[in-house]
């Protein structure tokens, strides 16, 4: 049917169009831990090998650390996959939106979703009701090229760069998550409730910053989140009459 495969070239077009402004940030972030990976002793065909499977900044430079500070294989794939648990969080909300997809089209799009994508994402469904597997196809595909190519760029480069500056563009991870956060909220309907979901956050981290490991606090801290807002939106939608979510 040619309507309906041009119709899907045309999402997946969109998709990619919609990943362009990230794209940036992903090559910042992906060109510092290729060249991190570098200086931890990885060769470049290894970290385009882990950042094509693995596919997480955050859990890369926490795999990266870990190894070049002589940590068990034990003590990495647990905290890779204690800093990952997020996504189960993610994915969770995003099946509002995969309820009509097949087995395949889940596993596919939960397998390239990430934080970035996760926040596009989000600003489409909320925008049009709908998330087309095509479009969000486009969106996670160029997300995850852009990515393994920033890291062996950055693996290619890093002997030419001076370690400490190697090291400090770890920061732009931290910036990209700031300019994300905004213009979710920026887009969204909710913004009290995420201010709300914020304020929250913070508070189960200010408390238990101290007490805990660092990974707990932050799941800690999201988990906490999610919940009461997941509490305050029902409680809304019930005095309006409206459906749970």
């Amino acid at each position: 049917m040619p309507g309906r495969e041009d119709g899907a070239g045309a999402l997946f077009k969109a998709g990619v169009i919609a990943c362009l402004p990230t794209i940036l940030g992903y090559w910042s972030i992906g060109f510092a831990c290729g060249a991190i990976g570098t200086v931890s002793g990885f060769s470049p065909l290894e970290i385009v090998l882990l950042s094509g499977l693995l596919y997480a900044g955050s859990a890369q430079f926490l795999f990266y650390s870990l190894y070049a500070a002589g940590a068990g294989a034990l003590s990495i794939v647990a905290g890779v996959l204690l800093i990952n648990l997020r996504h189960i969080l993610m994915s969770s909300y995003m099946a509002m939106y995969f309820q009509r997809s097949t087995a395949m089209q889940k596993l596919i799009g939960g397998a390239l979703l990430t934080d970035e994508t996760f926040a596009v994402a989000v600003q489409y469904g909320n925008r049009h009701g709908d998330l087309p597997f095509a479009w969000l196809l486009g969106l996670n595909v160029t997300a995850w090229l852009n990515w393994i190519v920033a890291n062996l760029m950055g693996a290619l480069l890093a002997a030419a760069l001076p370690e400490s500056l190697v090291h400090g563009l770890g920061f732009s991870l931290v910036s990209m998550f700031i300019a994300l956060l905004l213009m979710t909220w920026l887009a969204s309907r909710q913004r009290m409730l995420e201010l709300l979901a914020v304020a929250i956050s913070v508070l189960v981290v200010a408390v238990f910053v101290k007490r805990l490991e660092a990974n707990l606090v932050i799941l800690l801290a999201t988990v906490s989140a999610a919940t009461v807002a997941t509490v305050v939106l029902n409680r809304q939608r019930e005095s309006r009459g409206g459906p749970r979510p």
